[in-house]
């Protein structure tokens, strides 16, 4: 897998030669030798893929054990356990799978009673599901239970003084279904060895956004929930976005991409001195890129027109400001080497196609390093 990384890296180097070097032989030979890599690649990532069905075999017990100490009748579907994702991967999701599994069948299948009394069939059913789209993997956790009141979860961020209640009001409903990631945060009045005591859901989205993944969450009140999970086929090969800010290259992991846009300088907004830009007619914290991670850069704020990514991270969105945008590249990322592992914001260096050096940026780290104490420039 090194090797073909290795293969990858000079095969971008060799892609960049060829648009300066006028000779048709050559040309025809770095297309052969890009296509030829590109299938070797392909080959070694399969062998590096298992199924996911090492994972969703532990959870027929999970459930089982779980339907006992709670009382209810659950029954589990499986659906696409023959999906292949990397090994590194499989071990990773055992973890955050069992949390959603233990958290659709305590807060969202009800008792049989309750069932037998709204209409639904006093079993309930939690399906778990994995599909491949893309090189992505959709991984599903669903349940045909009660689904969530997301009035109660407004009231409840209020009552923990997570939020004012003019902010609680002003959030989406799928905003409001998010709250259930914060840490500490339960909607159970008693903690007991299944829930209450806010930390499994934390614990999700902790580890997929350390997974280069998103969660997404939609519910219907009195129908059920579905969490979907979308992560990378493999974490060996990452397609980055080159970012350029003054004369240093960066790579954006593309998986953080949404979209990019030109923005004006009188399109920024300041709402609570944070400065926000409209974008699809909502508004987005806006991040200048330069004065965070460009040393001793001469930053007096946007003069001119200006490169805006939108980016998620987690159920989050909001926009980085960069200089240019020099196009999308697969790398290969080599860690940083033992001096140089404190550094927040930097998941490891890569070589570029043109031979130079580019850091690889870790979108969550680098927020939670530098967005609390960004002002206005």
């Amino acid at each position: 897998m090194n090797l073909v990384g290795e293969l990858v890296l000079v095969k971008n180097r060799l892609m960049t030669l060829k648009t300066n070097i006028k000779d048709e032989d050559v040309e025809h030979a770095i297309s052969t030798l890009e296509l030829v890599t590109s299938e070797l690649q392909n080959s070694v990532m399969k062998t590096r893929m298992q199924p996911i069905k090492k994972v969703f075999s532990r959870f027929p017990r999970v459930i089982r054990d779980l339907a006992r100490k709670l009382n209810k009748d659950i029954n589990l579907q499986l659906v696409g356990e023959e999906t292949d994702l990397d090994k590194s991967l499989v071990e990773a999701l055992a973890d955050p799978l069992i949390h959603l599994v233990r958290n659709a069948a305590d807060h969202g299948i009800e008792s049989p009673q309750e069932r037998f009394e709204a209409g639904k069939p006093r079993q309930g059913t939690v399906t778990l599901s994995a599909k491949q789209e893309g090189d992505q993997i959709l991984l599903t956790v669903s349940d045909d239970g009660k689904g969530m009141d997301h009035a109660v979860l407004r009231s409840k961020a209020v009552e923990k003084g997570m939020m004012s209640e003019e902010v609680a009001n002003a959030m989406s409903n799928k905003e409001a279904y998010n709250l259930i990631f914060a840490a500490g945060f339960s909607t159970k009045t008693e903690v007991s060895d299944v829930s209450g005591r806010g930390v499994g859901m934390d614990v999700v989205m902790t580890r997929i956004n350390e997974l280069s993944g998103s969660v997404e969450v939609d519910s219907v009140l009195g129908e059920g929930s579905i969490i979907t999970i979308y992560l990378p086929l493999t974490l060996a090969i990452l397609p980055t976005l080159m970012i350029k800010l003054s004369d240093y290259q960066f790579a954006l992991p593309l998986s953080n991409v949404l979209e990019a846009f030109n923005m004006e300088p009188d399109k920024i907004n300041v709402v609570d001195g944070q400065q926000v830009i409209q974008v699809r007619k909502k508004p987005l914290p806006l991040y200048f890129l330069n004065p965070w991670l460009v040393n001793d850069s001469c930053f007096e704020g946007a003069h001119r027109s200006q490169k805006v990514i939108v980016v998620q991270m987690g159920n989050q969105k909001f926009c980085l400001v960069v200089d240019n945008i020099s196009g999308q590249e697969e790398v290969v990322i080599k860690p940083l080497g033992a001096m140089l592992t404190n550094i927040n914001g930097f998941a490891g260096a890569t070589i570029t196609g043109d031979g130079s050096i580019a850091l690889v940026l870790d979108v969550p780290s680098m927020m939670d390093n530098y967005a609390a104490n960004s002002r206005i420039y």
